[in-house]
């Protein structure tokens, strides 16, 4: 259950999906990550078999010297020939402790391993090449990859031989060369002042030293596993070529989405076209706009061959006056693809797909069209951006012909998990792992551990600020400071600090953990960009039958509850602004024990000059125009997810105020004990929708509220209010800078 904290917005985190409204320096949009592809071409390898293994002294004295101890492998790995039967490499690095970086069997091709030598980074600290050695040893097994002894073997050490460890390093390099048969030592001796007696110990050979004064003899000492390779041509990889689809995007511009149509325009572009890849073995697009008249813009063989042609297209739509025809848009779609398919360019063995934006309200039914589209194999998605009263989703769901194919705002985060169905991200001829699909990476990133807690967050643009635990922002442990090089920035928390909670579960089957984290974009302020998230977690671990019923009771006293105007549905958007008319919902939520439901009552809305009482006492309407009763199903059925009580709301405002506050008051009731409280909730109202309305005229001066007396028949009272809304009379009157926040699902 996520419980919002705090007067800014929060952020659920439960799934990886989701549809963030971006603002200018705020959290990142949702972006689709596709599965590397990798096109390796098919190489016959002739060459004598080696095992190579790296020991990369990465000390704090050769800070300065490390790329070029790097640089020395690239050397090596690009003279030997890499393969599973030629050469095999390991790479130990080590400083005052060592860390096994890959395997033999890790990577299998040079370009692998040059790759894995790329992200390298120094350690630093000081020096035990006598550990290093110890470690490799230990680590020099069949599992990592080392052959039998008819293999030869080569430990490459990469040092200046001066270590902390003396005289383990010689005891070391003893027991290696016992232990381990067919083993030969070779060295680089790094920087300038190279501690050579040592590393004669260590190789028994001169040559087998290599220092920046004899750099030109590196190569040859490995020409006995310079073999040959043949490799064939690498295939050109075309995105999408695997599952190629003819796809008509259609799009409503008539005057009942006038206001929405730059949504539609960003929508086409942003989900769709950005998804694919335009090209004539990949996907292939036609482009329909319409009010009371079709225009086809561009059809599959035109001249918009690449995805930046067809986005410029796009972006030149503009809206058009009339009536919404979607029927005669939908017959001209289906046309492509049959009677006209030989002048479009569709093609008989590509996949079909149309996805239609529009808000449904055609002036004549598109069902009957709809279903000859659907008759001749073509998939349809419909889209809306407008969100209820203002869309007609029966209109939508006889367009798709299946609710699995309809998105309004309430669900468009998981309009890609549909759309990818139809698309493909492959290349012909490529072959991919089992579990190969793109997935979409949201904003934000959790994962915890027995002790622990780590989140990582994306922002649009490098964040220069703050990102701390609620509360905490003093304690040097709870706070990470940005300083606007990354976009990517990650903290930890530890259980018992930070005020993150670690609850076990009352099943015995793991741990909650929960944290209100705060992201602040500027050093010093807060500011209306900065953003509240509410961070939850699962790890799973038994339980100690003790804890469990330790953390099944939760006390009365600390229950915290919250009130919320949220846009599209009671999950979704938190509202900051709205416009007159516009559908929000109330969303009243409390951390209680289960055994504890509540009752919301005496609520009123007050602004600039007004102060008017719309639910009784007893969570009755006073007026069904400002908000009907509460629905409390979500409460009383506790179904799966988050538990509340909710209601939807056309958004109003006073004559010449802009700005509301609505509040409430909360009460709580044992629902297993007998006190009068368990038969009121939910309220038994009366018919009638609409009393006289007496407004006070307090105002949204801040006054300074008392806990309220606890309701009769009730356990605990609790005073809650919503962040000021803004409303204005239309879009045009909307601040520049209006902010939406919406939580991430």
């Amino acid at each position: 259950m996520i419980t919002p904290r705090w007067s800014l917005p929060l952020l659920s985190l439960f799934m990886a999906i989701n549809a963030v409204k971006v603002i200018q320096n705020g959290l990142a949009p949702p972006e689709v990550v596709h599965t590397p592809i990798s096109l390796k071409p098919r190489c016959i390898v002739h060459a004598a078999p080696l095992d190579l293994i790296f020991v990369l002294d990465s000390s704090g004295s050769l800070r300065n010297q490390f790329q070029d101890e790097v640089d020395i492998i690239r050397r090596i790995v690009r003279h030997v020939t890499i393969g599973k039967d030629a050469t095999r490499v390991m790479l130990v690095q080590f400083s005052g402790i060592q860390h096994l970086e890959f395997g033999m069997l890790k990577f299998t091709s040079r370009d692998e391993l040059l790759g894995a030598l790329d992200v390298l980074r120094h350690v630093s600290g000081i020096t035990r090449i006598g550990g290093a050695f110890e470690f490799t040893r230990l680590h020099m097994t069949t599992a990592n990859g080392l052959r039998d002894s008819s293999v030869p073997k080569v430990l490459y050490l990469l040092s200046d031989g001066r270590t902390h460890d003396f005289p383990k390093d010689n005891e070391q390099i003893a027991i290696l060369r016992r232990d381990i048969p067919n083993l030969d030592i070779f060295a680089y001796g790094t920087g300038e002042y190279v501690a050579m007696p040592a590393l004669l110990n260590y190789t028994l050979s001169t040559k087998k030293i290599v220092t920046n004064k004899n750099l030109n003899d590196l190569e040859p000492m490995f020409d006995t596993w310079k073999g040959t390779e043949i490799c064939e041509k690498v295939p050109v990889c075309i995105k999408g070529s695997d599952k190629p689809v003819d796809l008509t995007l259609v799009i409503d511009a008539s005057e009942s989405l006038d206001r929405l149509f730059e949504s539609q325009i960003q929508f086409a572009i942003e989900r769709v076209v950005q998804n694919i890849n335009v090209h004539y073995q990949a996907a292939k697009i036609a482009l329909i706009s319409y009010s009371g008249m079709v225009f086809t813009h561009f059809s599959f063989n035109n001249r918009y061959t690449n995805n930046s042609m067809v986005i410029r297209q796009i972006n030149s739509l503009r809206s058009i006056k009339g009536v919404t025809s979607t029927d005669m848009a939908l017959k001209e779609a289906l046309a492509l693809y049959t009677t006209k398919a030989h002048e479009s360019g569709a093609r008989p063995d590509a996949s079909k797909l149309i996805v239609v934006l529009t808000d449904g309200h055609s002036a004549r039914t598109p069902g009957k069209e709809a279903e000859a589209v659907r008759a001749a194999g073509i998939n349809v998605i419909a889209v809306s951006v407008a969100g209820r009263p203002y869309v007609d989703e029966r209109e939508l769901l006889s367009i798709a012909g299946d609710k699995e194919r309809v998105f309004t705002p309430s669900n468009l985060q998981e309009f890609e998990n549909e759309f990818f169905k139809y698309v493909g991200f492959g290349c012909l001829g490529a072959e991919l792992a089992k579990d190969s699909k793109p997935t979409i990476r949201g904003a934000t990133d959790v994962s915890c551990d027995a002790s622990s807690l780590t989140f990582t967050v994306r922002t649009q643009k490098p964040m220069k600020g703050m990102m701390y635990a609620q509360r905490y922002q003093d304690s040097e442990e709870c706070v990470l400071h940005t300083d606007g090089s990354e976009r990517e920035v990650t903290i930890k928390f530890r259980a018992g600090s930070c005020g993150l909670d670690r609850i076990p579960t009352s099943n015995g089957k793991g741990y909650a953990y929960n944290i209100s984290v705060i992201l602040q974009f500027h050093p010093l302020i807060m500011t209306r960009a900065d953003t509240g998230l509410d961070v939850s977690c699962f790890y799973s671990a038994p339980v100690a039958p003790s804890e469990i019923g330790r953390s099944s009771i939760k006390k009365l006293a600390d229950t915290q509850c919250t009130y919320r105007l949220h846009k599209y549905a009671a999950s979704h958007c938190v509202a900051l602004d709205a416009r007159v008319g516009e559908s929000l919902f109330h969303k009243w939520t409390c951390d209680n024990a289960p055994n504890y439901q509540y009752l919301v009552h005496d609520c009123s809305v007050r602004s600039e000059k007004h102060h008017v009482q719309f639910l009784d006492s007893n969570g009755c309407q006073m007026d069904d125009v400002i908000l009907e009763t509460p629905n409390y199903n979500n409460l009383i059925t506790r179904k799966k997810g988050e538990i509340f009580v909710a209601q939807e709301m056309s958004a109003f405002k006073f004559p010449g105020d802009n700005n509301l506050v609505f509040e409430c008051s909360v009460s709580l009731c044992d629902m297993e004990g007998d006190d009068e409280c368990t038969q009121m909730i939910p309220p038994k109202c009366s018919n009638s929708t609409s009393r006289q309305l007496v407004d006070t005229r307090n105002g949204l001066r801040r006054i300074k509220r008392s806990l309220p007396a606890v309701k009769r028949g009730f356990a605990l009272t609790l005073p809650v209010e919503t962040r000021t809304l803004n409303v204005v009379e239309s879009e045009s009157m909307s601040p520049r800078d209006a902010v939406r926040y919406c939580a991430i699902h």
